[in-house]
């Protein structure tokens, strides 16, 4: 669940902070901007609690195994 967590985390923020989205960049207080992440940050965790109870691996961690490998790997836990 690391490069999922990762990559969500990063499409979030940058969407929330960039101008490629709301351009929050600079117009949201320092303590704002802390809340927003541990808020982002506590949502990840309970999905990535509930996802890794019933998959063995996250989305992109399969993914990226499954390329490497050339096979689909078992994604969901017996």
């Amino acid at each position: 669940m690391t490069l999922t967590g990762y990559v969500t985390q990063s499409l979030v923020c940058a969407l929330l902070f960039t101008g490629y989205g709301a351009a929050l960049v600079g117009r949201v207080a320092p303590p704002g901007v802390l809340a927003t992440a541990l808020a982002l940050f506590a949502v990840q965790a309970v999905g990535a609690r509930w996802w890794l109870r019933r998959y063995r691996y996250g989305p992109l961690e399969w993914l990226l195994r499954a390329w490497t490998t050339l096979t689909l790997p078992p994604l969901r836990r017996s």
